[in-house]
């Protein structure tokens, strides 16, 4: 392989590693670390298309070794919410200009994560409703921003979800969302094969390390970086949409 196929290839490489690795050991972050590369790269569609399906991989080996601390009665409402929130998002898609959309959403989640820092130690009892809300905001920004995480984020903060439940139970919600997501499109990704060979390699590699890692983080310092990914994703959609804007 030449050097200048090859350098690219180690980038999406260590991308994919580094995205599975913070999912396995925060519960959340593929999306967010390895989107942005990944579509620099491939382009906007093949590289999307490469995130939901190696996202859909990662929340599923995920699941495997997580699924005993699935909190089912959440996710009975987050799951199934968040699959309808994708249908008044791909409407909005479809009727407002894409970058006064993004800064609209991106900016109100990041209100909504600013209230739940400044409210700090008070919580919300929990509810159908909540999760209902919550479900419906992480559909409907993984539409309209390509993040899903902090919609479940707010609802996970807000009513002080152990971190544990709620780092398994997000692996089935963002599960189901790429599925959702690779339907909708209606398309799967045309790498070669020596390249899936490779992302399922660093894909691998990384959850097996954030495995590792996993349990050596203390609940609340796991929760803490969920907040700070959460953050990181909604201004990354808050300043793409204002980039398009301009």
């Amino acid at each position: 392989m030449t050097g200048p196929l090859l350098l690219p290839l180690l980038g999406l490489a260590v991308t994919v590693l580094v995205g599975a690795l913070a999912q396995r050991s925060t519960g959340m972050g593929f999306a967010l670390l390895s989107a942005p590369f990944l579509v620099l790269v491939l382009g906007p569609f093949e590289g999307i298309l490469v995130t939901n399906l190696c996202g859909a991989l990662s929340s599923a080996l995920n699941l495997a070794a997580q699924g005993h601390d699935v909190d089912w009665p959440r996710a009975a409402v987050l799951v199934p919410m968040g699959v309808v929130g994708v249908i008044p998002g791909a409407v909005a898609v479809s009727l407002i200009p894409e970058a006064p959309l993004m800064v609209t959403v991106s900016a109100v989640v990041i209100a909504g994560l600013a209230l739940t820092l400044l409210l700090r130690g008070r919580t919300l009892p929990r509810s159908q409703s909540l999760g209902a809300v919550g479900g419906l905001a992480s559909g409907f920004m993984n539409v309209t921003a390509g993040v899903g995480g902090p919609g479940v984020v707010i609802y996970a903060r807000a009513t002080a979800w152990p971190h544990r439940q709620f780092a398994a139970t997000a692996q089935l919600q963002f599960l189901v969302l790429s599925i959702v997501s690779l339907l909708a499109k209606r398309a799967l990704p045309t790498l070669p094969p020596v390249s899936w060979a490779v992302l399922v390699l660093a894909l691998l590699t990384g959850t097996i390390v954030g495995s590792w890692l996993g349990p050596r983080i203390p609940p609340e310092r796991a929760m803490r970086i969920v907040m700070v990914l959460a953050v990181a994703g909604s201004l990354l959609a808050l300043v793409r949409g204002l980039v398009l804007l301009g």
